[in-house]
């Protein structure tokens, strides 16, 4: 028998909100942790019931954080999602990340891209593209490349993470070390039976993704006595990836957290020069016609992505008794 499993709703902050093709009216946010409802009135749902829970890779470790302290797995929640409301339950989305973060890499995108060009792959689907990005002077350009398109119910994107974790926290690249991603997109039915899958096997997410990866794409050696292209072996690095790879968590750790993102913001936008230079000016008296900042503060309130940012730290740091004077400050409005 299972413990009841229930989730703080204390710390969600509802906001109107809109989803594109769906009627949700509502959002409520804690931290990146969002669920939509107070869907409209319609003649397929005269109820008004439903939501939809999403959650971003920084969701996904907030919430993890939230079942970790009180015992409890993601299998916990789907289970209890499924037990709650049987067959109107179902996942729509589900991307799976796998870290490469081997000094020498299995393989680089370069090399996904030349199987690519070549039409060296066997998959769900033969579409393919690519994409190039640039990351200033911490390091060069990064690609990515998509097989399978981006509506199709199982897809995969294959990129230079290090590069792209390089450009975002302005850190040298050899500084964040190698580190290539392949990623599983799933959709719609594809997205549910997986998911059920790992809910009835939560410690084995690692070998389900790669179950998954060997049976819809390979990518394969030429062989020019065979015209069945079935029949050509798999390259060398895919075999040694798919199998020497040690097995996925749903939870990764995120290196920094939104509110380091702001302070890095504070300290290098300016606004703290700015703040500095008013105390200046209150300090010897010189203002003039300007407001002191400990009187616009006052009038200051919490944005709504601020705010939120604030509620995720708080929940990851142990401190959910702050929550509600965050939620408090939010609700009055004002400028943010």
């Amino acid at each position: 028998m299972r413990k009841v499993l229930e989730l703080p709703v204390d710390i969600f902050t509802k906001y109107p909100a809109k989803v594109k093709h769906k009627s949700y009216q509502s959002v409520y946010q804690a931290g990146s942790i969002k669920v939509f409802g107070d869907s409209k009135q319609t003649e397929e749902n005269p109820d008004s019931l439903g939501c939809y829970l999403v959650l971003s890779g920084r969701g996904c470790d907030e919430i993890f954080h939230i079942l970790n302290k009180q015992g409890y797995s993601f299998g916990d929640l789907f289970w209890r999602c499924e037990w709650l409301y049987g067959s109107e339950f179902h996942f729509t989305r589900l991307d799976i990340a796998i870290d490469d973060r081997n000094e020498t890499p299995y393989f680089t995108p370069e090399q996904i891209q030349r199987k690519c060009e070549r039409e060296e792959f066997i998959g769900n689907s033969n579409s393919y593209r690519f994409v190039e990005s640039s990351y200033t002077e911490y390091c060069d350009t990064a690609k990515t490349v998509y097989i399978g398109t981006g509506k199709s119910n199982l897809s995969y994107r294959f990129y230079d993470k290090d590069k792209e974790v390089s450009m975002k926290y302005q850190k040298p690249y050899e500084e964040i070390g190698s580190w290539k991603r392949t990623e599983i997109q799933l959709r719609e039915n594809k997205a549910h039976t997986f998911a059920m899958l790992f809910k009835d096997n939560p410690l084995d997410l690692g070998k389900l993704a790669f179950d998954l990866l060997a049976g819809n794409l390979r990518f394969i050696i030429p062989d020019e006595k065979q015209s069945n292209r079935s029949r050509w072996r798999t390259c060398q690095f895919w075999k040694r990836f798919l199998g020497a790879v040690e097995p996925l968590q749903l939870h990764i750790e995120t290196p920094q957290s939104t509110l380091l993102e702001t302070q890095r913001w504070l300290k290098e936008g300016g606004v703290l020069s700015a703040v500095k230079g008013f105390c200046f000016l209150e300090e010897h008296e010189a203002l003039g016609g300007l407001e002191r900042i400990e009187d616009m503060l006052k009038r200051i309130r919490y944005s709504p992505s601020f705010g939120n940012k604030m509620i995720g730290h708080l929940s990851r740091i142990n401190r959910e008794d702050l929550i509600p004077y965050v939620q408090d400050d939010m609700k009055k409005g004002g400028v943010s």
